[in-house]
């Protein structure tokens, strides 16, 4: 092209030129590779390019670490969306390295290849992951069953006794009966279930069997105040609250300065509907345990208490609407 006196090459000439103008190309294709189709290919004609002259001018001894800046850049740029780039390559990408046959050292024909060997290894690294992870939940689910985990009986009585209890708040006492009994069955030196078995067969009227069953349970527990307090609580799940009421009181009068029995009798008096009696019982309980170091206790009354003192409606002043 002619400018007056002066022409001006239309190409690049020099190999300094030829570097700068594959680096102007190539960076304007790296900005704008969405949506180009195969056309993407020609950034790797132009890394070529940009190689070789580079390579040509420091043999030379020209200084060319502005332009290897520029270079390591595009280089970077491409490596961080390779991705996109095969996205837009596909197929093409195959038939054109077949063409040029270029070096290994050119890896940008190559992304491809980089691109599976990474996912392989993600895939390997996962499945090591995962294997350890089974392995170690393996480990700890045989520590746990062979060292923490219950005996498998007592597991199984465990389900059976749980089957109990929820049968006979449904009503099925003898559904109920059959499930404490095969309890009882496996784990014979537990006083539980054997006292379920003892107050649901006196309930379905097997005298016989219920005496029986009191008096394993009697024997079991390691005092009658334990096997009354035990005893007040069945009676409670099932209702009957007459009864549940002289058992919590006779384990009173065994031990009146123990805040369980006091806890256990409010429990039954808030089912029979004295909530006063049951906050008596409740701030009884709580001093006891307090004075015997029992905090647990002490803040199971005191949580209770509060729970029934919001139950309670408060009388109104005289003259004004409740």
């Amino acid at each position: 092209m002619a400018i007056g006196k002066f022409f001006v090459p239309t190409t690049a000439h020099t190999p300094a030129d030829r570097v700068r103008e594959a680096l102007d190309k190539s960076e304007k294709i790296l900005a704008t590779l969405r949506g180009s189709g195969p056309k993407v290919l020609s950034l790797l004609h132009l890394m070529d390019r940009a190689a070789a002259s580079l390579a040509e001018l420091e043999a030379l001894g020209v200084d060319v670490r502005a332009e290897q800046v520029r270079f390591e850049s595009v280089k970077g740029q491409l490596r961080n969306r390779k991705t996109r780039f095969l996205r837009e390559a596909k197929t093409a990408l195959l038939e054109e390295r077949a063409l040029v046959q270029p070096e290994r050292d050119r890896w940008w024909w190559f992304l491809d290849e980089e691109v599976a060997l990474e996912r392989k290894q993600n895939l390997r690294r996962w499945a090591i992951r995962l294997a350890v992870a089974a392995v170690l939940l393996l480990i700890g689910w045989f520590i746990y069953d062979r060292f923490i985990a219950p005996p498998p009986e007592v597991r199984r009585a465990y389900h059976h006794s749980m089957n109990g209890e929820a049968y006979a708040e449904e009503g099925k006492l003898e559904e109920a009966l059959a499930e404490f009994q095969a309890a009882a069955a496996l784990t014979p030196e537990d006083p539980s279930p054997w006292l379920w078995v003892a107050v649901l067969s006196s309930e379905l009227g097997h005298k016989e069997r219920a005496e029986e069953a009191f008096a394993r349970a009697r024997s079991l527990y390691g005092s009658e105040y334990e096997f009354l307090l035990s005893r007040t609580m069945i009676l409670l799940r099932l209702k009957r609250l007459e009864a549940a009421l002289s058992d919590v009181e006779k384990a009173i009068a065994l031990d009146p300065s123990s805040g369980r029995g006091y806890y256990t009798r409010s429990l039954v008096l808030l089912d029979m509907g004295d909530r006063l009696g049951a906050i008596a019982d409740l701030e009884q309980a709580s001093r006891l345990a307090h004075e015997a170091g029992d905090t647990h206790l002490e803040a199971m009354a005191r949580a209770q208490m509060a729970m029934v003192m919001q139950m309670i409606t408060l009388p109104s002043p005289e003259g004004t609407p409740p």
